[in-house]
């Protein structure tokens, strides 16, 4: 892909770079952009060159769990993990964050990432292949706190968590 930082061609479909859309597919017919996201953390794993968002995604799914619509959610929210990670810069923390998360193609498999945001500047590269977890649904103010109960896709946070945890439970972050 040469030339691709001379020509600026934003990614448009982001759901091309999961490794496994299966678990986002279930409950989008289409998955949503990465603009007006609400960032809610930002993860520097301790093991490696990788980063985790967690964000909600900026329009509920169509085919909810009927648990999620029992409960009046009206968010999802997921983990996105980018990995080798380099070129890393950020300006300013002041979430809950409302921000367009924009990908750039570079050479060799990698992407440039930029999160914009008047409370936030966040940037850097990573490999092309995201990976998507901790997917869960919940109610909340608008851009209010996500405190409250969360209701998980997968069986063992289901198992787990029943909200968010504080950021020293580092397995919640960490992996998924």
């Amino acid at each position: 892909m040469k030339g691709a930082r001379n020509t600026i061609h934003m990614i448009q479909n982001w759901e091309d770079l999961i490794s496994s859309t299966d678990k986002l597919r279930e409950h989008y017919s289409k998955i949503p952009p990465l603009a007006q996201v609400t960032l809610r953390s930002i993860h520097l794993s301790q093991y490696g060159p990788t980063i985790i968002l967690r964000l909600d995604l900026p329009t509920f799914p169509d085919r909810p769990l009927p648990e999620w619509t029992d409960q009046g959610c009206d968010r999802l929210q997921c983990h996105v993990r980018f990995l080798a990670v380099e070129d890393f810069s950020m300006r300013r923390w002041e979430p809950p964050v409302m921000a367009d998360v924009q990908m750039e193609p570079l050479e060799k498999r990698r992407i440039k990432v930029d999160v914009l945001s008047s409370q936030t500047n966040l940037s850097f590269t990573s490999n092309d292949s995201l990976t998507v977890g901790r997917i869960s649904a919940f109610r909340a103010p608008d851009g209010g706190p996500d405190r409250g109960k969360h209701h998980y896709v997968g069986r063992m946070d289901r198992l787990k968590y029943d909200s968010v945890p504080d950021p020293e439970v580092e397995v919640y972050y960490e992996r998924f």
